[in-house]
């Protein structure tokens, strides 16, 4: 799967590879950013996870299937698709956008092409994505891009010592259900 291309309008999401390290540093090391996310980790932990998902070559065997998004040929965010379930065809996506460049609808652009693109070369049956409650610009992209909420976990993240009630949303490809009608 290396050298994925997938172009959008104004994006272009390629397969991350290792000169995108600092951007996949800044963004993963920045307590701000990550707030909703994970407690941010080690330099050393980062640089690790980094590379496991620049190698990433089998959807189903890797952790994640790691995109770096592109504005005229500038990196400006990170998203991913990690398989849950080959048996039942599921994945989880993810995302992470430098903050100058969030509220101009990116990340729902991108995210709406990695979900047609997902679909034609895996031909999953459905999508998950996560949210921790109060991450209200995350699920506003999840529904913008037809994922609908399915439930809330409790306490089932820990971030900055502190449990998390998480919002689980799920997006059918085969329901016809696509907001955009990219489906």
């Amino acid at each position: 799967m290396a050298n994925i291309r997938i172009n959008t309008e104004r994006l272009i999401l390629r397969s991350m590879c290792k000169t995108d390290w600092p951007l996949f540093f800044r963004l993963n090391a920045d307590a701000e950013i990550n707030r909703y996310i994970r407690d941010v980790e080690p330099e050393a932990m980062l640089r690790e996870k980094f590379l496991a998902r620049c190698a990433g070559e089998d959807f189903y065997l890797d952790d994640w299937l790691s995109f770096t998004i592109e504005l005229n040929g500038e990196p400006i965010g990170l998203m991913g698709l990690s398989c849950l379930d080959e048996e039942l065809e599921q994945a989880e996506v993810g995302y992470l956008l430098a903050p100058e460049y969030q509220r101009y609808g990116y990340v729902t652009e991108a995210l709406n092409a990695l979900v047609v693109w997902s679909q034609q070369a895996f031909q999953l049956h459905k999508l998950i994505g996560r949210c921790v409650v109060g991450n209200l610009a995350s699920a506003r992209v999840l529904e913008k891009c037809g994922f609908q909420l399915e439930g809330k976990l409790r306490h089932n993240h820990k971030i900055a010592g502190c449990w998390c009630d998480e919002l689980y949303y799920g997006r059918l490809l085969d329901d016809g259900s696509s907001p955009l009608g990219l489906l």
